[in-house]
């Protein structure tokens, strides 16, 4: 500090054990004073002046008396009429703040939520790792500080030098330790330069490519069978419904377990079976000497089958050269990955959500498990097919009763829903008329796709309020835009983090302007609206509820220890070693690539198909090499996640700017020299939806038909158009997941304007 502002940010100093692996900054952390002053703040409330068009700029200032009785009538109506699920509240991950954060997870809108059941519109970004770990498996992957430990280290779906700069340093301490390097993606990316090999995949076709270095393991004998038989759900015994073989199944009545906290009720002991090859006889899995991979079996006249059998079957078709010609790669260099994935191992795949982004994507994790599977390059140091930043740290323990003050159940839908729910007044074949739409804690009409469709949903409702602290894309668009406050301008607490330190945010100084947090918005409101029970607590006394629990307390590791600036280190973490993920929160204890029952993320009434249940391929939606749309659109569509942006917070921070000053289209030479582009000329990506203009950055440091525009930049940093109004709205209904990279284009150099 430096007569009352913040000028400067540096690492804190931790404990001399963790110094080196965590005592680390990016760019945009230090840029994160800047952010605090940044001349694109929102200062004050602002309404959109009547009569003009949303997203037209025309504001004037209002008073937050004003502002808030204005949304108070407006709720009020939609309520009277439709009840409150015509009330939604849109957020994505801005913030995890226990006080402010989003969604259900915060006092201020937890409490809120709970109360009126209003609707919860939530992210479609990244969904298809995250329904898969956090939903479906419960695996993590292994902590990013894990990486070290590994003789193989596969780059695969992520950009650890400049969208996870902090992790580049336990890959390159891998390295110096002797570790091989591979990467794959269509982008050159500065972690490929880095490499020992490099393999230019086409886009969207990595869940083939998996498949067949799993057929090339089996075909070669390459398979770790131990591993397979004790570690793995290879030996369970399916059913033709699907389900797993149990002892019930045999005519063993199940035992009575311990009584699960959660529900109060006992559990239900009744053991998954096997083929014991030792006995010649079913036995339960945890028990049997030598369980079966294969075989097809009878289980008291119903046929059933091994997990493997039942796999191998399915992803026959993908063999080296049928990958090789999906994947565009020589079927050698398959090969070659495969049997390195399976003899030089522990093998750490690095992945991120670069695997995430296409329609098809959600398969290509449950191809990773069975990689890994096979070759027993999971649960072990070194060795995960899930490895990424810090994840394993988990959630710091915390009191969640202050979240909630009702029983009413909100909805909880993909916000990428909104323009079918605009259309048709209905969701899941019953009445959602959204009339009040609150934004917080996300910029979806800059960073979700389907960017025009989005837009022309929000235009339909009644009523738009946008609470940040920047006039982002979306605040364009809104009714009322509300000022909130940097972190450094208030109070919180994030129980999630990348360290084993879960950050406590002390304010360092005031609000500026006329900025109040996400709880004292909501408490005035609230008050507006009849509740003046619903925030009873000073900010101090709900964050002490939440933090000082008699666990906490014990461990001197409550709200006083945090408030004295003292740097709390997660008691539940084990001190000693870096998070491995040895599958002990999955349903079987096992590493799971097969998934027993699957559901669906957001259900209207689908069918979830067969083949949600176990490894599988099939084409994007889009970008795709042999869509006859690429007649007229040959260039598949990608973005990136460059070092001086975290999404839009950082769209208009003036030192980044100076850094990069505009977005630029990466484009091959080749087809750049085909289109008569030059370095530096200014071109127009476009399709049926919608069209970009920016600069050209021509390169051989990108696929040959492939182009690529950097994520996070807002409509007025480019020359005309968007990023994302090239890219659509479809979704596979089985994860709701955002497809940012699952779109074709065409480039043309750009000839008019300014």
């Amino acid at each position: 500090m430096r007569e009352g502002k913040v000028v400067r940010v540096a690492a804190a100093r931790m404990e001399e054990r963790d110094d080196a692996n965590y005592r680390r900054i990016c760019v945009k952390g230090y840029a994160q004073p800047q952010r605090l002053y940044d001349p694109d703040r929102v200062k004050y409330p602002m309404r959109r002046v009547e009569g003009t068009e949303r997203g037209a700029g025309q504001w004037e200032r209002v008073s937050w008396d004003e502002a808030l009785d204005e949304v108070a009538a407006k709720m009020r109506a939609a309520v009277d009429e439709y009840g409150w699920p015509s009330v939604a509240l849109w957020n994505s991950y801005a913030s995890c703040g226990v006080l402010n954060g989003s969604g259900a997870g915060s006092v201020a809108y937890g409490r809120f939520l709970s109360r009126t059941g209003a609707t919860i519109l939530g992210p479609g970004a990244d969904w298809a790792q995250m329904f898969f770990a956090y939903a479906l498996t419960l695996f993590m992957g292994n902590d990013i500080a894990d990486t070290p430990n590994a003789n193989t280290i596969l780059v695969w779906g992520s950009n650890p030098t400049d969208a996870y700069p902090a992790d580049w340093q336990f890959v390159c301490r891998a390295r110096e330790k002797g570790a091989k390097l591979i990467t794959i993606d269509p982008q050159f990316t500065s972690a490929a330069m880095h490499s020992d090999r490099y393999f230019a995949i086409r886009p969207g076709t990595d869940g083939a490519l998996m498949l067949a270095m799993a057929n090339y393991i089996i075909d070669n004998d390459l398979v770790n069978e131990e591993f397979m038989k004790a570690r793995t759900v290879s030996p369970l015994l399916v059913k033709g419904d699907g389900t797993y073989l149990r002892a019930s199944d045999l005519g063993i009545t199940p035992q009575e377990g311990p009584v699960n906290p959660l529900t109060g009720q006992p559990t239900v002991i009744d053991p998954l079976q096997v083929w014991d090859a030792a006995a010649g006889a079913f036995a339960d899995a945890a028990t049997a000497a030598d369980p079966a991979l294969m075989g097809d079996y009878d289980a008291m006249g119903q046929p059933v089958q091994t997990v493997y059998q039942l796999v191998r079957g399915k992803i026959g078709e993908f063999t080296v050269d049928k990958a090789a010609d999906i994947c565009d790669l020589l079927p050698d260099d398959i090969e070659w990955l495969a049997r390195t994935y399976a003899t030089e191992g522990p093998v750490y795949i690095h992945t991120n959500q670069g695997l995430g982004h296409h329609a098809n994507s959600h398969h290509n994790y449950k191809n990773l498990m069975f990689i890994a599977a096979l070759t027993g390059n999971a649960g072990v140091p070194g060795g995960t097919p899930l490895g990424h930043a810090a994840l394993g740290f988990g959630s710091f323990p915390t009191n969640p009763l202050p979240f909630v003050a009702g029983t009413e159940k909100s909805l909880d839908i993909c916000g990428m829903y909104l323009p079918d729910i605009m259309e048709t007044g209905k969701w899941a074949g019953k009445d959602l008329p959204i009339r009040v739409l609150w934004v917080n804690n996300g910029n979806p009409l800059c960073n979700e796709s389907g960017r025009l469709e989005l837009i022309e949903a929000v235009k339909k409702v009644d009523f738009v309020v946008t609470a940040d602290i920047t006039m982002t894309d979306t605040a364009c668009y809104s009714d009322l835009v509300l000022p909130i406050p940097h972190v450094f301008e208030s109070e919180d607490f994030m129980t999630m983090s990348f360290t084993p330190y879960p950050p406590f945010q002390r304010k360092i100084v005031d609000p500026l302007y006329e900025c109040r947090t996400d709880l004292e918005i909501l408490r005035d409101l609230s008050r507006r609206l009849g509740m003046d029970d619903l925030y009873t607590k000073t900010d101090e006394e709900y964050l002490r509820e939440i933090m000082d629990t008699p666990a906490n307390l014990a461990h001197d590791a409550g709200y006083d220890a945090f408030k004295d600036n003292r740097l709390v280190r997660n008691y539940t973490i084990n001190d000693d070693e870096v998070f491995i993920d040895k599958f002990a929160l999955t349903k079987t204890q096992r590493l799971e690539y097969y998934l027993e029952r699957p559901f669906v993320r957001n259900n209207f009434g689908q069918e979830v198909a067969e083949y949600e249940r176990y490894p599988y391929y099939t084409r994007a939606n889009e970008s795709y090499w042999e869509n006859p749309l690429r007649e007229k659109y040959p260039l598949f569509g990608l973005g990136q996640h460059e070092r001086y942006h975290v999404h839009s917070q950082l769209a208009t921070t003036p030192v980044m700017r100076e850094i990069e000053p505009e977005p630029l289209l990466r484009m091959n030479a080749r087809d750049a020299a085909e289109r008569g582009i030059a370095q530096g000329d200014y071109v127009r990506a476009f399709n049926d939806r919608g069209s970009v203009v920016l600069k050209a950055k021509v390169t051989e440091g990108i696929k040959q038909g492939v182009v690529s525009i950097p994520h996070g930049w807002n409509a007025s940093q480019y020359v005309e158009g968007h990023a994302q109004d090239l890219t659509n709205r479809y979704m596979n209904d089985f994860c709701s997941n955002s497809c940012f990279y699952d779109f074709l284009c065409e480039v043309e150099k750009w000839e008019g304007g300014e």
